[in-house]
């Protein structure tokens, strides 16, 4: 299995302090994807870089929790939960753009949400295609990734002209890059992400098209069952983030909001309620 190194939290976690439930009462595997610029990459040292991992280094590094990092992607985080064995990466909780689904509330434990966000559509920097609203979609060639949300919704509601199945961030640009795509379809900060932060030859290869639809997304941290004590106590540590100052500053920061967007503009479109009524910890 590779994993980043244990973060150098041994001081911390010697605090005194109430304990904690398991696993945050050792070493935590936290899952990560390595390919979402913006929410989480692997840099090539093998670093998670992101608003996902700096979530969870205040998240957990603050309560003294030691962690490790496992590289996952969109096809393997859900076995890393329940066994490992698909790729031999098992991990304690995820953090990798995980929506709400009715499916996922019973089979995990759910904490959060920290984010929410509508889909969105990437395009060619140089060959924009507009697309305002969801019906837009109908008549392009559309990339969606297996097993996401942006999936269910362009197989089962938008039915476009082609849909360009793929199982990687990577396969979508791919397509975008060689013409058999007119647009990436995913998470609206997930492609954004990648619209300001992928560069070549200093350029910026891909924009994102203006429309936003679909249904709002909350994104969530998920546990294997049978955690509901951990995922209460990491439910209320998201909860005081995301409330914070550091949520906006790291959402601010790595998806690059500019100065003409105001905090109260990005809680107000991504910051999402945690409430008693919502709580999908062993729903």
């Amino acid at each position: 299995m590779t994993a980043a190194a244990v973060l150098p939290l041994a001081l911390a976690a010697c605090s005194s302090g109430p304990e904690r439930p398991a696993p945050f009462d050792r070493t935590v595997r936290v899952g990560f994807k390595t390919a979402a610029p913006g929410m989480s990459v692997q840099d090539p040292n093998g670093i998670f870089q992101g608003f996902e991992p700096r979530l969870v280094a205040k998240v957990l590094g603050d309560a003294g929790v030691p962690y490790s990092s496992v590289p996952l992607s969109a096809q393997t985080w859900a076995d890393a939960l329940l066994d490992g064995n698909t790729n031999h990466n098992g991990a304690d909780v995820v953090v990798a753009d995980i929506s709400d689904t009715a499916e996922r509330e019973q089979t995990f434990d759910l904490a959060g949400p920290y984010l929410k966000t509508p889909l969105g559509a990437l395009t060619l920097a140089a060959h924009p295609v507009a697309v305002q609203r969801q019906e837009d979609l109908t008549p392009l060639r559309v990339c969606t990734i297996a097993k996401t949300t942006a999936r269910a919704l362009i197989d089962n509601e938008v039915k476009p002209k082609v849909s360009v199945d793929a199982l990687f961030p990577d396969d979508c640009l791919k397509a975008l890059n060689d013409g058999t795509a007119d647009v990436f379809v995913s998470d609206y900060l997930v492609l954004r992400g990648m619209a300001v932060n992928v560069k070549v030859n200093g350029q910026a290869p891909y924009a994102m098209a203006e429309g936003r639809f679909g249904k709002v997304q909350t994104l969530v941290a998920a546990l294997p069952p049978g955690h509901t004590s951990a995922c209460q106590w990491l439910r209320g540590r998201l909860d005081a983030y995301v409330k914070s100052q550091a949520w906006a500053t790291e959402l601010r920061s790595n998806f690059a909001f500019g100065p003409d967007v105001s905090d109260d503009n990005l809680r107000q479109d991504f910051q999402p309620l945690i409430s008693a009524s919502d709580n999908l910890c062993a729903k």
